[in-house]
């Protein structure tokens, strides 16, 4: 059996593909791993679920499984912390339980009829005209972020406002004061303590669409966009006493000292602790986020101002750019056979000198930031009878890089700084194709951390503070190590080179925005 005085932590990671769980030391490295795939399941077009009660026991098999592997006892278990994916929610019933319907995670699309609807509403139209009228007349940045407000589909808003629309038990239940609303870390802290614990922490709830980052609490943009604030649960800090584990599940109760939304957490582990300190993970999507310290950085042309971490009454927020397909781009050539493993598409893709003019473009999710197109088409353009199957990789590689370059310009103009680095983490930052193209391109150092789950190391940062195991970041920093870092090259000719690409591949873009009108086409088709 494994020995540490001061005990271990365990540390989830609830993503959208991989439940996960690391046994973590007092000197911080993970003595023992598990994870399960999350079966999500798909029952009408475009409609992406996760059935509860299958989720809640493969997360507490996982932790049992890592702790086996860890050759630990649960007696050796100090705290538990945990990163949860975003913006996936659940409903049910306070009395018996029982859920109104499955899981509705981030990246279901049965919305996008009413969302459309309400974004071009004359009262959404309303809003925004009087915030842009505002903000001409204070200079405000929140009122010009206001302006340029819209409901989208991996925010929680329209989807819950579906729910409450379409599913009557819901309407009932929220007219005799009878519902419970939880993104994932709601359900699971209340599931985990027995229905002691009703809470979100903040870094969630910032991420839901309906929390306001200026004031921190749901009020007036919940209610503004129709949803009621009684039944939604309490925001509270990452650090906060979430209580214990029902003693039932693990056989010993288990305190909860952490909970955050995993990009949140991968700031935290990744050790972005700095002002304009930049992180980037490369998962199912790619999030690229930037430290913005005590000061919240309203955007006009996109960036979203999240809760960074709250520790206490230290408050951090962050500004973030998301690019919604990364990582699925890579499952896609899986599924039609165009790899068989994601490590061999770099090596294939270096296999090729270019693309041969063969360009890709991601937007199974539509287009983010700044081009926000969520009509977008996704396809390849440029195929010709010489274009081989390590082009077509190649050319998707590249996209992936692409799109990430493009919020990184953008972010260079929107918020000006002496930016030198981008720490990366995720499945893709293995890919040496991926992140030396990305510092070539970007002129960043990239710098791929020890880890790729680094969400883990996020969480069980706060939560060894509560033990004793560190005294604060600074001493947790030490810990954040660099397995290899991606200098851009220095060749002139070959930047020019690489530079042209980029911009005829942003001319193929034009060819696949607005592809879908959803008023006379549905894209879940």
């Amino acid at each position: 059996m494994s020995g540490d005085s001061k005990g271990f932590i365990a540390a989830l990671d609830i993503g959208t593909t991989t439940i996960k769980c690391h046994i973590i030391n007092s000197s911080a490295r993970s003595i023992g791993f598990a994870s399960h795939l999350v079966k999500l399941h798909y029952p009408h077009p475009g409609w992406v679920e996760i059935v509860p009660d299958e989720f809640f026991q493969n997360i507490v098999q996982v932790v049992h499984q890592a702790i086996k592997n860890a050759n630990v006892s649960m007696h050796q278990i100090k705290s538990l912390g945990i990163s949860t994916q975003r913006c996936s929610f659940v409903t049910w019933s306070k009395d018996t339980g029982e859920y109104f319907h499955n899981f509705i995670t981030w990246m279901d699309l049965r919305a996008s009829q009413l969302i459309h609807k309400m974004n071009s509403s004359m009262f959404f139209m309303s809003i925004r005209w009087a915030a842009f009228l505002i903000y001409l007349g204070t200079c405000n940045k929140k009122y010009g972020m206001a302006s340029k407000f819209r409901v989208r589909n991996n925010h929680v808003t329209g989807r819950l406002l579906w729910v409450l629309k379409n599913l009557k038990p819901v309407q009932q239940a929220l007219r005799n004061k009878n519902l419970m609303f939880g993104t994932v870390d709601t359900w699971l802290i209340y599931k985990l303590t027995g229905g002691l614990s009703y809470v979100t922490d903040v870094t969630n709830a910032s991420s839901t669409g309906f929390y306001d980052p200026f004031t921190l609490d749901w009020g007036i943009v919940a209610k503004s966009l129709g949803i009621p604030t009684h039944f939604l649960p309490k925001v509270v800090a990452n650090d906060y006493d979430f209580g214990e584990t029902d003693e039932s599940i693990f056989g010993v109760p288990i305190k909860i000292k952490c909970v955050m939304a995993d990009q949140q957490s991968s700031v935290l582990g990744s050790g972005s602790f700095t002002e304009d300190d930049l992180k980037l993970t490369m998962g199912t999507g790619a999030f690229l986020d930037v430290n913005t310290s005590k000061r919240i950085h309203p955007s006009l042309t996109g960036m979203y101002p999240l809760v960074g971490y709250q520790l206490g009454k230290e408050l951090v927020y962050i500004s973030e750019v998301p690019c919604t397909d990364a990582g699925s781009v890579i499952q896609w050539l899986l599924h039609c056979g165009f790899v068989d493993n994601p490590s061999i598409t770099s090596e294939m893709a270096l296999q090729v000198e270019d693309t041969k003019g063969v360009f890709f473009i991601p937007a199974f999710s539509g287009l983010g930031p700044p081009i926000n197109d969520e009509k977008a088409g996704t396809g390849f353009i440029g195929i010709k009878p010489v274009t081989k199957k390590e082009h077509l990789v190649r050319a998707v590689l590249e996209s992936i890089v692409y799109q990430i370059v493009k919020t990184v310009d953008f972010l260079k103009t929107e918020r000006v700084a002496d930016y030198s680095s981008i720490k990366v983490d995720g499945g893709l930052s293995n890919n040496d194709f991926i992140c030396q193209l990305l510092a070539d391109l970007t002129g960043l150092c990239i710098l791929r951390l020890y880890t790729p789950d680094i969400a883990v190391m996020g969480v069980a940062f706060v939560a060894g503070m509560s033990c004793g195991f560190w005294k604060g970041k600074e001493e947790f920093k030490q810990y954040c190590d660099i397995s290899k870092s991606f200098e851009p090259s220095r060749d002139a000719n070959y930047i020019t080179k690489c530079r042209n690409t980029y911009r005829n591949w942003l001319l193929a873009v034009d060819r696949f925005k607005s592809w879908y009108q959803i008023d006379k086409f549905n894209p879940m088709e």
